[in-house]
């Protein structure tokens, strides 16, 4: 289904975008786009306040793309891609129905797929059901904005059960508010240096902006454009430093929840049905009906058996990547046409966008992996 991926196919209304509407263009040179065409499409939703439901954008995208893709041009091919190999003069790609499209070039977009099954212990939050008994206790591993999704469809749903979420620092996402972007030039990023340099200079910058009277998500907005040159030039090193130490602190701050979700799952957290835990989930087991999920509490010497009804699986893609990869980095990875990159987040490509094979070198063609 055109444009919507993990994010957008969800249909709860309650799960909302994380982003102002005014900064959902598609369109750099148009930045009013997507409001212009949410006012045509949603009226009430436009006059509603800036963060829209998810599902919304999904439209938007597919909309978008039929305007601009040129007439007789642009098709859409209902079916898998399951291969892709090189040629002398450009790459073929294998369909899941056998047959093969020749191209010039080949661009790989295809996300990061599907979480991979728990053996019927750990629940899919987009594809599992919620649980038939309201009063049922569940256990949620992750304290981000999956965990915010999940606890909103257990509260629409009327669940009237404890839900605990369980992650190692115990860090829930900051919640929107009024700000002005703070203008950042890339001359003013320490491009390429250490994790350590830029966390330093990215705190005094924040520091000293709040001193004077800004926000700390001034700063954080500032630095939007500018991220992917940041990773870009980042050591490997401190990437993986980043993504062992600082990367918890990060997405709370960078990712955060629109006021009217921060409002219920706060009303959630005051009443105690919801309840942050800090630790570290090892295992899972069923004995009879029951789930028990081993989990390491800070400063405990031994694990700790929470006893539970559901266990939904909120961790992210850095979790596990390399085993819910869609099928064509699959295909890539296991012939050696792709592999890997080092931190394990997907497959890799170079400075140009080119894909690494599992000999370290780049194809003839272009790729990018979104």
């Amino acid at each position: 289904e055109i444009g919507k991926g993990l994010a957008y196919a969800t249909n709860n209304p309650s799960h909302l975008f994380n982003v102002r509407s005014g900064q959902l263009s598609a369109f750099s040179g148009k930045p009013d786009h997507f409001d212009r065409w949410l006012s045509v499409a949603y009226p009430a939703l436009s006059r509603q306040g800036p963060f829209v439901p998810r599902a919304i954008y999904a439209e938007y995208l597919e909309a978008a793309l039929r305007e601009t893709a040129p007439v007789g041009k642009f098709r859409i091919i209902p079916q898998a891609c399951i291969g892709l190999r090189e040629l002398e003069h450009g790459v073929e790609v294998t369909l899941a129905d056998g047959s093969a499209l020749p191209a010039h070039f080949a661009i790989v977009a295809t996300g990061y797929g599907g979480q991979p099954a728990g053996d019927g212990l750990l629940s899919n939050p987009w594809t599992d059901p919620l649980p038939a008994d309201r009063k049922a206790r569940v256990l949620v591993l992750g304290t981000g904005l999956t965990m915010v999704d999940t606890v909103l469809s257990l509260l629409d749903a009327g669940h009237e059960g404890q839900i605990v979420a369980v992650s190692r620092r115990g860090l829930l996402p900051q919640r929107h508010a009024l700000h002005r972007p703070l203008l950042l030039s890339t001359a003013d990023i320490p491009l390429g240096a250490s994790i350590h340099y830029l966390s330093r200079w990215l705190t005094d910058l924040v520091r000293t902006h709040v001193r004077s009277g800004g926000d700390w998500r001034d700063v954080m907005d500032g630095m939007r454009p500018h991220l992917q040159a940041v990773w870009k030039y980042l050591p490997t090193e401190s990437r993986r430093r980043f993504l062992r130490h600082a990367v918890a602190f990060w997405d709370v701050h960078r990712h955060r929840m629109p006021p009217v979700q921060a409002d219920r799952i706060e009303a959630a957290l005051r009443s105690g049905q919801l309840e942050i835990v800090r630790g570290r989930f090892l295992t899972a087991e069923r004995r009879g009906d029951r789930l028990f999920a081993g989990i390491l509490r800070p400063g405990w010497d031994e694990v700790q058996p929470f006893k539970c009804d559901v266990v939904y699986d909120c961790r992210g893609v850095r979790s596990r990547p390399d085993q819910g990869l869609p099928a064509l980095p699959q295909a890539l990875v296991k012939t050696g046409a792709g592999r890997m990159d080092k931190l394990g987040l997907g497959i890799e490509f170079d400075r140009n966008c080119a894909l690494i094979d599992m000999h370290g070198h780049p194809h003839g063609f272009s790729a990018s992996a979104r």
